[in-house]
């Protein structure tokens, strides 16, 4: 048997994660002196309102080697061969501790693969792993595949507001004041494993994520067409449905999904931050 498995950031959807049988250990947010697992024991409302009341944000953190050791050694008990990518090493510790995990328990059954990506970027590379898995692959020629896949996936969101980049030391106070004053929002995408600035748009949130969208699809070739995520954190419902139904409109892709960010990217993002996310032919 093959076994998938990723971490919190992933932010799939719970259907895609049961119809899957995907394996996930939750990463760590800490409110004050509280410690939470992501996606089971801390809601994201919890996040704003503890921000909106101690005006700081929650840490995350990684899960520790001992916690991979004991999440892989379950997972291959039974003798299944397991593969595993979470969180980009350039973006957290995850990465390295699972890596170290695998090296400690000296098994040939186990697979960990940087996927040099975040939040539905990594969910993606989840799904094609499934994919594979169904298809009949071994577990080798699926980790190769997802380490070629990993070149091909394409992640970026748009933030309203630098708020929470600024209480996160990610934006200075000036930058923060004149990109709020000017109602400038940026658009964080994932390059070679590091989130970089990419663009920035003028105007309501609601009014530049078409622009946003035409820009991506626009710009990218050899879009795989299976599924695009529109991921988001706390954003007005109207708002979503009517980027999820302009991807559809575009008929670029066979399902659209809508997934809710989690603690990880509403810790470090806040609320008004959505992307469109895809994954391109190898």
């Amino acid at each position: 048997m093959i076994k998938i498995c990723t971490d919190s950031c992933c932010d799939l959807t719970k259907k895609q994660i049961e119809e899957n049988a995907i394996r996930i250990i939750p990463l760590i947010v800490t409110l004050g002196d509280e410690e939470y697992f992501d996606g089971q024991t801390i809601k994201t409302e919890e996040i704003y309102e503890y921000v909106k009341k101690n005006k700081q944000l929650p840490k995350t953190a990684a899960r520790s080697t001992e916690d991979f050791k004991e999440f892989f050694s379950e997972l291959l008990a039974d003798g299944s061969e397991v593969i595993y990518t979470g969180i980009g090493s350039e973006l957290s510790s995850t990465f390295e501790n699972a890596k170290r995990a695998k090296n400690e328990l000296e098994c040939d059954r186990l697979y960990v693969v940087d996927s040099k990506s975040l939040s539905s970027g990594i969910g993606l590379l989840v799904l094609y792993a499934c994919q594979l898995k169904d298809e009949g692959f071994s577990a080798a020629e699926i980790a190769n595949k997802l380490e070629i896949q990993t070149q091909h996936n394409q992640a970026s969101f748009v933030v309203d507001k630098l708020d929470y980049l600024h209480k996160g030391g990610r934006c200075s106070a000036m930058a923060r004041f004149g990109a709020n004053l000017l109602k400038i929002k940026p658009r964080l995408e994932v390059v070679n494993g590091k989130i970089e600035n990419t663009g920035k748009y003028m105007g309501q949130f609601k009014v530049i994520l078409k622009k946003y969208v035409d820009d991506m699809l626009e710009r990218s070739e050899n879009i795989r067409r299976n599924i695009c995520f529109v991921t988001h954190t706390k954003t007005d419902t109207e708002t979503v449905q009517s980027i999820i139904d302009y991807v559809k409109s575009k008929n670029i892709f066979d399902d659209v999904v809508d997934s809710d960010a989690g603690a990880t990217i509403t810790c470090h993002c806040g609320e008004n931050t959505l992307g469109i996310l895809y994954l391109l032919e190898g």
